[in-house]
């Protein structure tokens, strides 16, 4: 089986390269020989100097040479960058989550496992000392999504966290990926109302959040930004009615 692991970047911290290595050779010991691993990147367009050809090599030498690295020029968002990434790759299975591993590549390599047990998608659910991490400000906005879900858009309990940062899924669930329309942070939650409102099998997976991550600011430009994106999700999901099979 061919296993795609989807890492969306902008503007990656220094020594980024040393996460991306470690967190693959120890996901490929875990997985063994049941899955062949290919590896694809974006630069969500930042300049060239935070990728330096040395980083590159490393990269591709950790996954002997299976390695894309896509750019292009204007930041888009992660949403834009993931689509871009997801119609490049081709794998049986595909998993997406930051390019700091935020919850270790154990998390990866089970939410494989799920994958090739039969779930259509796998998404990352934040356990409580996730919360114990963030930002007063920041677990309110947490909390407050999960009741949007819940009331507008009618999500059912254990797929309500639509924002933690790892998802995967097979041919199915890229379909429905790729039927995403949101460049920025929502997409997430519309990529999961999509899965649900065409029947696929969603399979939530407990993930435990790296002590050493450091967890970005979000001023309130980009919260307006986000409650906007989400207006048009939920125009979509309740009123057109476009994510229906």
């Amino acid at each position: 089986m061919k296993l795609d692991i989807l890492l969306p970047c902008y503007k990656p911290r220094k020594n980024w390269d040393d996460s991306i290595v470690n967190a693959i050779g120890k996901l490929k010991t875990k997985i063994g020989s049941d899955a062949e691993i290919t590896l694809y990147i974006t630069n969500d367009g930042a300049p060239d100097k935070y990728y330096s050809p040395e980083a590159l090599k490393r990269i591709s030498d950790a996954v002997n040479g299976k390695f894309h690295f896509l750019k292009y020029d204007k930041n888009r968002g992660k949403g834009y960058s993931l689509r871009h990434l997801v119609k490049h790759a081709d794998g049986d299975f595909m998993i997406y989550t930051d390019g700091d591993f935020p919850f270790g590549y154990e998390s990866v390599a089970e939410g494989f496992r799920m994958l090739a047990d039969g779930a259509d998608v796998i998404m990352g659910r934040r356990n409580n000392s996730y919360g114990t991490a963030l930002s007063p400000f920041r677990k309110c906005l947490s909390g407050g999504l999960k009741m949007l879900n819940r009331l507008f858009c009618g999500l059912p309990e254990d797929i309500q966290d639509t924002q933690a940062g790892l998802k995967g899924f097979n041919r199915k669930g890229r379909e429905a990926f790729l039927l995403t329309t949101v460049d920025s942070f929502v997409f997430d939650t519309e990529f999961i109302l999509i899965a649900w409102n065409r029947g696929l099998n969603i399979s939530p997976l407990d993930v435990q959040l790296n002590p050493e991550v450091k967890l970005s600011s979000m001023g309130l430009k980009i919260l307006c930004r986000e409650l906007l994106c989400f207006m048009k999700v939920l125009w979509q999901v309740r009123v057109k009615k476009s994510y229906k099979k």
